[in-house]
């Protein structure tokens, strides 16, 4: 059955920005072809933009959707995969954002045959959410076995540079590069010996280019091919930026960001070009921090950290406003509006942050200091009580947050709950910050 048609209509509806109707023209098209593809990604991206359009309640989700959880947790049992996905998309319907259920409706899905639906979940997830790396891993894996290895490899790097050790991506991308290799050069049609040494040496170049780091010889080897390609082919995209990823490798940043910097102006849409531009000037800077300390000038350092902070400021706006949906981004934005002071555009970003739980308990915590900024002790109390709970009540984090709730308790000037939040620290650890002196202090005054 021939859907375009449909797909059309039902896409046309999500520019219109009537999400209701092309979530039931989608849904009703998946019900005719449930390995359809395309529209299993248009489904996600009308449920993800009317989610971004609207926030869902995750308290509604759960009362409403609860039944179709169990749905799928019965069906699971009997090895009903395709009326698992049925019942997990039912779920979506309500909370299109749980990273959990996408990930079990792509894995039913899978199961159940539907791998074309499958990956379009994985992928859709993927480019929403950049850092959950399952998304990113099973879609790479899925589109190897479709052969599409330079949208496949793509995922990989995007998975290593948020986790450079993951060893599955590590591993998919060294297959893939291999794989990529063979079918590149024809080895299996090979005639002759000279034919595979030349088919072999292919091969490890393809592979050295996707590792993440080589030696200073296999640096220098490569270097000199490519400056000779680049001085006939100035505009080539491809030889700049891997030279720029090889200066990178020997150190020479300055080098490297004027490789970026010149594939940037060739490719302005390219975001991860830019991305890179932006953390290896960002490096530069640590650089000088670093530097000024070293000589021990604090002046010149106070002026670097400006800089820098600055500098992370303009970076991280421009990345979140081309990925808006990237928690992370969001949290690293507000961090740094909150070291320049800018407390409520900072907590404007934290309390987006708040919602990946990979950045929970950090952003409560920075959102229980910018309230203590304001002023606002009580929302500061509970912002920092919601970090502690999150956190476990141990380890670093716990202690920084007991920390910030002692000082709440001394601005209060309330000598017990200070002493209480105190003295949990130094159960833990009797060396933290000025903690022992604060409790003598305290002790002393009441």
């Amino acid at each position: 059955m021939d859907l375009s048609k449909h797909l059309e209509k039902a896409a046309e509806a999500v520019k219109r920005r009537n999400y209701p109707f092309a979530i039931k023209l989608y849904g009703q098209l998946l019900g005719l072809q449930p390995d359809s593809g395309e529209a299993r990604a248009g489904l996600r991206s009308a449920l993800f933009k009317k989610a971004e359009a609207k926030p869902p309640s995750k308290l509604f989700a759960m009362i409403g959707g609860g039944i179709h959880l169990l749905a799928a947790s019965i069906s699971k049992i009997f090895g009903k995969h395709a009326a698992m996905a049925k019942a997990y998309e039912r779920y979506l319907s309500l909370d299109p954002l749980s990273q959990s259920v996408n990930m079990k409706l792509a894995g039913a899905l899978k199961r159940a045959g539907f791998k074309s639906s499958a990956l379009a979940v994985y992928r859709a997830f993927a480019e929403h959410q950049p850092r959950c790396l399952e998304a990113s891993r099973e879609a790479a894996l899925l589109l190897h076995e479709n052969d599409e290895f330079d949208e496949a490899m793509r995922l990989y790097e995007q998975v290593l540079k948020i986790d450079p050790r993951d060893q599955e991506s590590l591993k998919g991308r060294k297959n893939l590069a291999a794989e990529g290799a063979l079918r590149k050069t024809g080895i299996e049609t090979a005639e002759s010996s000279r034919d595979l040494i030349k088919d072999v040496e292919e091969q490890q170049r393809l592979e050295r280019s996707h590792r993440l780091q080589l030696s200073r010889e296999e640096i220098d080897a490569e270097m000199a091919g490519l400056e000779e390609k680049i001085a006939e082919n100035p505009e080539d995209l491809r030889l700049l930026v891997r030279t720029a990823e090889l200066r990178e490798m020997a150190g020479d940043l300055v080098g490297a960001l004027d490789c970026f910097e010149r594939a940037t102006e060739l490719a302005p849409h390219d975001s991860d070009l830019a991305d890179k531009s932006g953390d290896l000037r960002l490096r530069q800077q640590e650089g000088r921090v670093r530097d000024a300390h070293a000589r021990g000038d604090e002046g010149a350092a106070q002026r670097a950290e400006k800089a820098l902070t600055e500098m992370r400021l303009g970076e991280y706006r421009r990345r979140v406003k081309h990925h808006p949906t990237d928690l992370g981004l969001r949290f690293e934005l507000g961090a740094t509006l909150l070291s320049l002071g800018e407390i409520d555009a900072a907590i404007a970003e934290l309390q987006q942050a708040v919602k990946d739980p990979r950045k929970k308990v950090s952003a409560l915590h920075m959102l229980g200091k910018a309230f203590r900024e304001k002023g606002l002790a009580d929302l500061a109390h509970g912002q920092l009580e919601k970090a502690l709970e999150a956190s476990v009540g141990h380890g670093e984090a716990a202690k920084d947050i007991l920390y910030d709730m002692g000082g709440l308790a001394e601005d209060a000037g309330d000598t017990d709950q200070a002493l209480d939040y105190f003295s949990r620290i130094i159960e833990q650890d009797i060396g933290y910050k000025d903690v022992a002196g604060k409790i003598e202090q305290l002790k002393s005054s009441s």
